[in-house]
C-alpha cells in the first residue's frame, strides 16, 4: 500500500519554481565555454582578438637557422631540457615525472637548432634552445607552461614565437581560453601576444602542496619530491 503521509499534501503550501527567463537574443550565456559566469567570460578572455602569427618559420630557418618542432619526441633527452631549465633559473625535474608531464601536455613546442646560423661557441645541430608546453581539457580551457629560452637566445623573438604559435593551435582546436602565470618582468610580452592581465577583474589563484621527501630501501633520499614548483615554472624567462 503507498504511504499516503508521505505523498499527501496540502496544495496551498506548495512551492512553485519559476521558468528562467530564456537569454536576450545575442546575449552570452558561457555555457559553450565551460565558464560558471557568462558575464565574467564575456568581459575576460573570450571577447579578446585572437593573436596573429607575428614573425613566420622561414624568418627563424633563414636568420637563426632553428625550426620549431611539435608533439612528444620520444629520443628528446630530458637531461638536456633539465639543464635548459637550470639555465634560467627554473627547478629541474625528476626525469620520470617530466616524461609522464610531457605525455600528459597537449601540445607541446621545441626551438631545435636546424643549421650553423648561429656561430656562437657550444651550438650544435639538433640543439633544443626554447620549450613550452600546455595542457588541457581538449575543449573549454587550456593553459600554458614552461616557456623557456636559453640565455644565448633570448632577445630573438622565439618566447613570443611559442606563446604565439601554441595559442593559435588551441584556437584552431576551438579551446577559446587560454591561460598562463607570469612573473612582473615579463607580463609585457604576454600582452604583445594577447593575453590580458587580471581580464574582467578575475585573479588567479593556486593552491601548492609541498610533497615529503620519500627514503629508499637504502635509505637515499627520492629527489624528485623535493622538487619545489612555483609561479616561475610558466614564466617566459627571455629579457
Amino acid at each position: 500500500m503507498p504511504r499516503t503521509s508521505e505523498t499527501e499534501h496540502d496544495e496551498s503550501k506548495t512551492e512553485t519554481t519559476e521558468t528562467p527567463s530564456p537569454p536576450k537574443h545575442g546575449s552570452y550565456s558561457g555555457e559553450e565555454d565551460g565558464v560558471s559566469s557568462g558575464a565574467d567570460a564575456l568581459r575576460a578572455v573570450r571577447d579578446l582578438p585572437v593573436p596573429k602569427i607575428s614573425t613566420d618559420d622561414a624568418h627563424f630557418l633563414e636568420k637563426l637557422g632553428v625550426t620549431f618542432r611539435w608533439g612528444l619526441r620520444h629520443n628528446a633527452d630530458l637531461e638536456e631540457l633539465n639543464s635548459l631549465f637550470a639555465s634560467v633559473g627554473f627547478p629541474r625535474r625528476d626525469e620520470t615525472r617530466l616524461r609522464k608531464a610531457l605525455v600528459h601536455s597537449h601540445d607541446i613546442v621545441w626551438v631545435i637548432v636546424a643549421n650553423k646560423k648561429n656561430k656562437s661557441s657550444g651550438v650544435f645541430v639538433g640543439q633544443c634552445v626554447g620549450f613550452a608546453r600546455v595542457t588541457s581539457d581538449g575543449a573549454f580551457n587550456a593553459t600554458i607552461w614552461d616557456v623557456v629560452v636559453c640565455p644565448k637566445w633570448q632577445g630573438c623573438g622565439l618566447g613570443k614565437a611559442m606563446v604565439e604559435r601554441l595559442t593559435e593551435r588551441l584556437i584552431k582546436d576551438d579551446i577559446q581560453n587560454v591561460s598562463l602565470y607570469a612573473e612582473p618582468a615579463v607580463v609585457g610580452l604576454y600582452q604583445k601576444c594577447g593575453f590580458e592581465d587580471n581580464p574582467g577583474g578575475t585573479t588567479g589563484m593556486a593552491f601548492r602542496h609541498h610533497r615529503r621527501k620519500k627514503q629508499t630501501v637504502g635509505g637515499v633520499a627520492d629527489n624528485a619530491d623535493s622538487v619545489s614548483v612555483s609561479n616561475s615554472d610558466s614564466v617566459e624567462s627571455e629579457g
